[in-house]
């Protein structure tokens, strides 16, 4: 008998980059370990300038207004990340070639090839 053959997925609507989106789309931002750890570190700091406004009593007004001041120190931060990868042309505010919608592509599990999830792209 012969060996079993892993096929290509990059025909499933699942596949980018070698990775599988399965998970991430059927549950998204559930798996924080998938998560860019760069936006993390931002969502952690607006979660504390959060936590600080209500310690301090701030309305939504005055807390929005010292966000809005504040904003462009608070979120400057470094890509902290060993796999940043720049992309080269204007892609607009998306920094890294590994970004889609809050997710690292390089964090999601290998694609094998097709599985029981494989389901042909919408392009096919």
């Amino acid at each position: 008998m012969n060996p079993l053959l892993h096929m290509p997925g990059d025909a499933c609507r699942f596949w980018i980059a070698g990775r599988c989106l399965y998970e991430e789309l059927m549950n998204p931002g559930l798996r924080a370990e998938f998560s860019c750890t760069v936006l993390s570190v931002l969502e952690d700091r607006f979660d504390e300038f959060v936590v600080r406004g209500e310690i301090l009593g701030l309305t939504s007004e005055e807390a929005g207004r010292i966000w809005k001041q504040r904003m462009a120190q608070a979120l400057n931060i470094d890509w902290d990340c060993a796999n940043f990868t720049a992309l080269q042309d204007d892609a607009g505010e998306i920094l890294c070639r590994h970004f889609i919608e809050g997710v690292c592509v390089l964090r999601l599990p290998p694609c094998a090839g097709r599985c029981r999830r494989f389901e042909l792209s919408h392009d096919e």
